[in-house]
């Protein structure tokens, strides 16, 4: 198929930038067996490339930091996701549950949003967190508000589809709920979810779009340890989506740090970090990436627990390994034990019982 002019600049500039050097190969499996970015820049623009291996890639732009030119392979792919599910030429199919989910916690019975009266922001736990977590969400979002007004907006930032290819559906549904979060008023969001923020980014909102862990760092700064309490190194899984936000990659040891414990880097870490094996839904479309890189991770894990600010890293390493989420970590967990996630039909109630309970709570202070 002919490329868009989106998808054909980009390949043009991978053509420009990349000089077949193998760096990104010696990181990524995929582009060691599947060819180098130049080739496959090369082949999407003779309408040659295999529609199939942009769903085989994580998207963790782990490439594109390694890249000593400059290059951003990781962009090329999901925008020829973009192109290869708008034209047919690679069927949905595999991604049918998936975004069939992501329809569920669109819809009505899955949305609540609500302010208090002056309330200069709000808490946007995202599907992720509501789902696997919701006793979490609202214990984050009680310690918030506490703190100062703050309003709580239970909504689905339309990720999924952008995962799937689907960029400009996805694209359109986060600017109207942009639209829905700025009508109450607030010029902050804080949110604990990387993929919540760069969907929310990418709307161009009228507020900030900022993270939950940098909000909570100074209360975690302030904190009294607990001298009975076991200090244990904790190996920390990046997200892949923030890897070169540095203020979150402290604030996240700030809060393993605030509780109690030890930070004990990975080998890759920070700008470095490798995908937990959820990165761009891959492993629905046949994969191997996925379960090298979980191996990967687990190996450098060793026999640390591991905490992460990432749900889906969390449902991901959780399976075989202790894995804590970094809030449920500040809340007093034990990474040894931590508390079980929530999955499929039990993560849409825990998400309905945390609409139910919001919504009380935001009755009852209208009464008062």
């Amino acid at each position: 198929m002919k490329l868009g002019s989106k998808a054909r600049d980009a390949a043009r500039e991978i053509l420009k930038r990349c000089d077949s050097c193998t760096i990104c190969a010696k990181e990524c499996p995929l582009l060691k067996e599947r060819g180098l970015p130049h080739d496959l820049a090369r082949d999407a623009l003779a309408g040659k490339l295999d529609p199939a291996l942009p769903f085989l890639c994580s998207l963790c732009g782990l490439c594109t930091v390694a890249c000593p030119r400059k290059a951003d392979p990781a962009g090329f792919l999901r925008l020829l996701r973009a192109e290869f599910a708008a034209s047919g030429d690679f069927s949905l199919e595999p991604f049918q549950d998936y975004l069939a989910s992501e329809a569920r916690t669109s819809s009505p019975n899955h949305t609540f949003l609500a302010a208090p009266q002056g309330a200069r922001r709000a808490f946007f736990p995202g599907c992720g967190l509501s789902g696997a977590r919701p006793e979490t969400a609202w214990a984050v979002y009680e310690m918030l508000d506490a703190l100062e007004p703050t309003a709580f907006v239970l909504a689905c930032c339309s990720h999924p589809s952008q995962v799937a290819g689907r960029a400009d559906a996805a694209l359109a549904r986060v600017k109207d709920l942009a639209a829905r979060i700025a009508a109450l008023g607030v010029s902050e969001v804080l949110v604990p979810c990387a993929s919540c923020r760069e969907m929310l980014q990418a709307a161009e909102p009228e507020f900030e779009v900022s993270t939950v862990y940098e909000t909570l760092a100074p209360v975690a700064d302030e904190r009294e340890q607990d001298p009975d309490r076991e200090s244990l190194d904790i190996a920390v899984q990046d997200s892949c989506v923030w890897r070169l936000d540095k203020p979150v990659h402290r604030a996240v040891r700030d809060l393993i740090w605030g509780s109690g414990h030890a930070v004990s880097e990975m080998n890759h870490a920070w700008y470095r970090t490798t995908c937990c094996g959820a990165g761009g839904q891959a492993g629905l479309c046949g994969s191997a990436l996925p379960e090298y890189w979980r191996a990967q991770r687990l190996e450098e894990a060793g026999d640390r627990p591991i905490a992460t600010a990432c749900t889906g890293c969390l449902r991901t390493l959780a399976g075989s390994h202790p894995t804590v989420h970094v809030l449920d970590l500040f809340l007093g967990a034990d990474p040894l034990h931590p508390p079980a996630f929530l999955s499929g039909d039990a993560a849409h109630l825990g998400r309905l019982a945390l609409k139910r309970r919001a919504r009380r709570h935001f009755r009852g202070s209208r009464k008062s």
